[in-house]
């Protein structure tokens, strides 16, 4: 029987799933990511989930504030991914610079990478393609995989959101690997100037996307292209490499209660971006414009609870490294692939079935559809960790070996 204790031995290495470094595991675990992680894959599983049942989160718990934002709004867990890939990738390097950890080699690091992502998304798109009903003619189906294989599906109107939505931002993270270790080799020793030439280039980019697809209905798209990210990315390499210098200062515990403050200023100030979503949801085009514009400040947000958590006093960064938001940290990548595509399958198919023809006027329906698809995707997707996933990543363990080169 898989018992929960056996998810939190192997969420102790979740940081370094695709890193292969289990022989440092004390520097190399940043427990703080775990929490990160996990609030990222909760806000965006509930966000999905809510979008289909409507669910009123604050009268159902009885909140004596409004949490509905959390809901409504928990696409921001995608910026927060991308935060934490720029953190994970350049982490080693940043070890590399300050502590002389040894360098794995591009080959050994696109082998890695390839290990993490490919097998659960193969396996994806080879049950959904075999299981259900495709939303393109079968004529399309090579058109289709083929862009998908190569990662390019969120280049094309037709091909972003096919098989599976949430496809498009693997697309964005495989290409931000595609271009890393060239990035990596320069923000090394010119971490500042990298981050503002990484930053400067996203909101150029940005701007003109909202200056020139305004009016043509395919904003959203193009402000999901992997450019419209590099700033996230960027702050993410750029709070790793703090991180380590900073755990290299000597008598560094001293302002244990300065970064305790600076991580609860960090998360005080994710949630209340996320809140201020509310401000310009109503507006056309109001909410992907409003995470054009402020990409840079969620970034920022999450350094702030990164560095200060890490440093922080012990229960007070309880609140990110705990084994709740480990164990959804563990599981994050296979319940990020299912949870829309379960939830978007049980509601077409009207399972719980509601007893108005509309499920959103039965109260009762949308806590049994919430319950239910959220229990069934975190099964799923706890088995497929696992039982896949994870056997696949043990194959690390034969590259091991790293060196130096680049």
């Amino acid at each position: 029987m898989i018992t929960l204790q056996r998810f939190l031995f192997l969420s102790k290495n979740i940081f370094n799933r695709g890193l292969g470094l289990e022989d440092h595991i004390e520097k190399s675990h940043v427990g703080v990511m775990d929490g990160l992680r996990g609030i990222a894959i909760l806000l965006v599983f509930i966000f999905h989930v809510w979008q289909l049942s409507w669910l009123d989160f604050t009268t159902v718990l009885n909140s004596p504030v409004y949490i509905n934002f959390i809901a409504r709004f928990g696409f921001l867990g995608v910026e927060t991914f991308f935060f934490i890939s720029g953190f994970c990738l350049f982490y080693p390097h940043a070890r590399h610079c300050f502590e002389q950890y040894p360098l794995a080699s591009w080959q050994d690091y696109l082998r890695k990478r390839a290990l993490k992502i490919l097998p659960s998304y193969l396996l994806a798109i080879l049950l959904i393609l075999v299981l259900f009903e495709w939303e393109f003619p079968k004529e399309q189906l090579s058109w289709h995989l083929i862009n998908h294989f190569l990662f390019i599906h969120n280049f094309f109107p037709e091909t972003h959101y096919s098989i599976n939505g949430v496809f498009w931002s693997l697309a964005v993270e495989v290409q931000f690997y595609l271009i890393f270790p060239v990035l990596a080799k320069f923000f090394r020793t010119r971490p500042l100037l990298i981050t503002f030439l990484m930053t400067g280039f996203a909101i150029a980019y940005r701007q003109y996307i909202m200056a020139a697809q305004q009016s043509s209905g395919m904003l959203t798209p193009y402000l999901s292209q992997m450019p419209a990210f590099l700033d996230l990315f960027a702050v993410g390499m750029l709070t790793a490499y703090i991180l380590v210098w900073l755990r290299n200062l000597q008598h560094i515990d001293r302002y244990m209660p300065i970064f305790s403050m600076i991580m609860l200023l960090g998360l005080a100030s994710f949630v209340a971006l996320i809140k201020d979503v509310g401000t310009v949801a109503s507006l056309p085009n109001g909410m992907i414009l409003w995470q054009a514009r402020n990409r840079l400040f969620i970034g920022i947000a999450l350094m702030f609870a990164a560095i200060g958590g890490h440093f922080a006093n012990p229960w007070i960064q309880k609140i990110l490294n705990n084994r709740f938001l480990a164990f959804f940290s563990l599981i994050s990548y296979n319940l990020y692939i299912w949870h829309q595509f379960i939830a978007a399958k049980l509601f077409h198919a009207r399972f719980p079935e509601p007893l108005t023809p509309d499920p959103h006027d039965d109260p009762q329906w949308q806590i049994v559809f919430t319950v239910f698809t959220m229990g069934l995707a975190i099964v799923i997707a706890t088995l497929l960790t696992l039982f896949w996933e994870r056997p696949f990543l043990s194959r690390k363990l034969s590259l091991s070996k790293v060196t130096t080169s680049e």
